[in-house]
């Protein structure tokens, strides 16, 4: 199932329409998927009027849109204008048709988009009623009446009988999720299991996003659903086994090369770690705070007998990471990363980071490191500390003498 990126559209589907409509893509993917009941047609709109002066109209305003022009969708092509037209002006038409008619739509049947970015041959609405009655009838009379008035065009929206809902779509994820639910129960730690499933829309493929399925498991589920498709895709590792282990450490643990790779450990208890990223990101040109630390507080099991703080680390995260702040996730892999020693200094960067956390009196929740600097002649380390406020941050330098 494929979801949509322009708010505009994202509004009204969460509305009633459900999520199934494709997007205006950034890049060209495989072509656009067809099923044989789009030949279902219940009732086809005609091109009544030569008068189409509303429709171009917001057209045009469709192609001033900051989305289309500030090359969020990618380079402007006339194919991606026209996709684009079609999203802003006949997907909204019957989009608030459906609402005003059906309000929510899952029960009632599916609704989808195609785009010639997406590969598609022309674009299109695609709107698939189980059952169709009364209700369809209005719904289709609604849209003529639109086109009669030139607002919108009668090529791009497609009426067809469809066989089934996005309730029955639903309803066959909950089958494929609680047939899954006992294999993924029998993994070690199944709180840290990757999995998602969907079903596309128009072609009733079963998409499973994995770390722990089995080929026997796999082929099982197959023969469980084998009236459908079914493609799993594994997601990132395969989750660690009871005795395999779950931290990787650098073959060469000390580097005489400074970098701002991965992440800072800042904190570390039994079973979670706070990771700070090494690297800011710049708000700055959005009006927001102009030094910001992307950090995540993750779940890992005994994670203060694997790590330290002042480790730098790449985390290969299970799952989503909430939207908090700092983020809240689950790490299924740790990567730890060599540490920086200039030539001459006894300590490590890591040793650095350490003690200047161990030294700070007053301790922020989160808190990025902007800095880390070796002088050699007075043999000491500066540790730039910073805490992000709503528009601005502040630093902090901790100076730690080089003596182990």
């Amino acid at each position: 199932m494929k979801k949509l990126i322009l708010s505009l559209i994202l509004g009204i589907l969460l509305a009633g329409c459900g999520d199934a409509a494709s997007p205006v893509s950034k890049d060209p993917k495989e072509p656009e998927q067809s099923s044989k009941q789009e030949k279902n047609v219940f009732i086809e709109l005609e091109q009544t009027t030569d008068d189409t002066t509303s429709r171009a109209a917001a057209y045009e305003k469709a192609l001033h849109d900051e989305i289309l022009t500030g090359g969020y969708l990618g380079k402007v092509t006339p194919e991606l204008k026209e996709d684009y037209g079609v999203q802003s002006i006949e997907f909204q038409a019957v989009t608030n048709a459906i609402q005003n008619i059906y309000g929510s739509f899952y029960e009632y049947g599916i609704l989808y988009l195609k785009n010639q970015e997406s590969g598609a041959e022309e674009s299109g609405v695609w709107v698939g009623i189980k059952d169709p009655d009364d209700k369809a009838k209005e719904l289709a009379r609604r849209l003529q009446k639109q086109v009669d008035e030139g607002k919108i065009l009668a090529k791009y929206i497609h009426l067809f009988e469809s066989e089934y809902s996005e309730w029955d779509n639903r309803d066959l994820m909950y089958k494929v999720s609680k047939a899954i639910k006992p294999m993924k129960d029998a993994t070690p730690e199944p709180e840290r299991v990757e999995l998602s499933i969907s079903v596309d829309t128009i072609t009733r493929t079963i998409e499973i996003g994995h770390d722990f399925l089995t080929g026997e498991q796999m082929d099982k589920l197959k023969d469980q659903f084998a009236d459908y498709k079914m493609n799993f895709t594994q997601e990132g590792r395969m989750l660690p086994l009871p005795g395999d282990t779950d931290v990787e450490y650098p073959k060469e643990p000390v580097s005489y090369k400074q970098t701002y790779e991965g992440g800072w450990i800042m904190k570390v208890s039994t079973n979670s770690m706070l990771v700070v990223q090494a690297r800011p990101d710049n708000f700055s040109a959005t009006g927001g705070v102009s030094e910001h630390y992307g950090a995540v507080n993750y779940s890992f099991p005994k994670a203060n007998e694997k790590l330290k703080i002042g480790q730098r680390v790449d985390v290969e995260a299970s799952g989503w990471i909430a939207e908090s702040y700092p983020g809240q996730g689950r790490a299924k892999f740790v990567t730890v990363l060599p540490t920086y020693q200039p030539k001459g200094a006894d300590l490590t960067e890591e040793d650095v980071v350490r003690k200047a956390i161990e030294q700070q009196e007053e301790k922020a929740e989160v808190e990025g490191i902007r800095e880390i600097t070796y002088n050699k002649k007075t043999d000491e380390w500066f540790v730039t500390f910073v805490r992000s406020m709503a528009s601005d941050s502040t630093a902090m330098i901790i100076t730690i003498a080089d003596q182990k």
